[in-house]
C-alpha cells in the first residue's frame, strides 16, 4: 500500500514557470526535474517544463511489470520524438531527470540528482560534474566580492553564473557520455548509459520515503523540516556559494535559487 503523506511543488519565482513535477501514481511515485533554460537552448524545442510533463505522465502510467531499463528507454524515446517534431536532434534540446519509487518492484529509480531519504537516512547522490561548475561559480563570486562587488549587485546580475557559462555548455556536451568521468545522466533523447543511473533496492517491510528535486539543498524526514533548512540557507547565503555550492543563486525577487518538488510516501506491506 502507498500513502502520500505530504508533497509540494514550488517555483523559484512567481514570475517564472516551474519545471519541476510530482509523480503520484498509479505506477510510480516521485519527482521529475526539467532542466533550467539556458541561453543557447533552441527556441523551437520543448523546454524543460514541457519535457517534465511528458516524462511524468509516462512514468506515472508505466505497466506494472515494467523495469527500470524499460522506463528509461520509454522516456528517452518520448523526448526524442518531441525534439524530432521540433526539428532538433537528440541531446541538442532541453532535458529532464527523474527519481521515482516503483513499489511493485520495491525499488527507487534515479536518473540525475534527486534527493532520496529512506526511513530518515539520506541516500548519497552520486558525484556529479555539476559540483565542479558550482565550485567554479563560487570561486568567481568570491573574487568579485573581494574586488568590491556587493552581494546585492551579484543577486541582480549573477556574474558568477556568467563566468562559468562555458562550463555549463561543457556539461551539456558530456550529458549521457559513455566514457567521460564528468558524464551525468538526464533524459535528452540520447541513450542513457546504465552506469549513470541508479536502482536503490528496498528491504521487505514498511518504509517512509522522501524523494525531492535538487531545489532542496538538503532534505529532512518531513516537508516542514526541509523547508526550514532551505529557508535558513537562503537567509544566510542567498548567493549559494557555501558548501554545498550551487550553479545559481537566489535572484532578486525570487523565493529560492531553483524550483523544487518534494514528496513523502509511506510504503507498507506487500505491493
Amino acid at each position: 500500500m502507498i500513502e502520500v503523506v505530504e508533497s509540494v511543488v514550488v517555483p523559484k519565482s512567481d514570475h517564472s514557470p516551474c519545471a519541476d513535477r510530482l509523480i503520484a501514481g498509479p505506477a510510480t511515485w516521485g519527482v521529475a526535474d526539467g532542466a533550467t533554460a539556458k541561453p543557447w537552448d533552441d527556441p523551437r524545442g520543448p523546454d524543460g517544463a514541457i519535457l517534465a510533463d511528458a516524462v511524468s505522465t509516462l512514468l506515472a502510467n508505466l505497466p506494472r511489470g515494467a523495469d527500470f531499463a524499460e522506463a528509461v528507454r520509454a522516456a528517452t524515446a518520448e523526448v526524442a520524438e518531441m525534439l524530432a517534431q521540433a526539428g532538433i536532434r537528440p541531446g541538442r534540446g532541453s532535458a529532464v531527470s527523474f527519481c521515482v519509487l516503483q513499489p511493485a518492484k520495491r525499488q527507487i529509480w534515479r536518473v540525475g540528482e534527486a534527493r532520496v531519504m529512506i526511513d530518515g537516512r539520506p541516500v548519497p547522490t552520486p558525484g556529479q560534474a555539476e559540483d565542479v561548475v558550482a565550485t567554479a561559480r563560487a570561486l568567481a563570486i568570491e573574487s568579485f566580492l573581494a574586488a568590491g562587488e556587493t552581494p546585492e549587485s551579484l543577486r541582480d546580475v549573477d556574474r558568477g553564473r556568467a563566468a562559468v557559462e562555458p562550463l555549463l555548455r561543457s556539461l551539456v556536451e558530456l550529458r549521457n557520455s559513455a566514457t567521460s568521468r564528468f558524464a551525468h545522466a538526464a533524459i535528452d533523447g540520447n541513450p542513457v548509459p546504465d552506469h549513470l543511473t541508479e536502482i536503490i533496492p528496498l528491504r521487505d517491510g514498511d518504509h517512509d520515503i522522501v524523494i525531492a528535486t535538487d531545489g532542496y539543498v538538503t532534505i529532512a524526514p518531513t516537508l516542514g523540516e526541509s523547508e526550514k533548512l532551505l529557508a535558513g540557507r537562503i537567509e544566510r547565503d542567498p548567493l549559494m556559494i557555501e558548501e554545498p555550492t550551487a550553479t545559481k543563486g537566489v535572484g532578486r525577487g525570487a523565493n529560492s535559487f531553483d524550483d523544487r518538488a518534494y514528496i513523502r510516501v509511506r510504503l507498507s506491506g506487500d505491493t
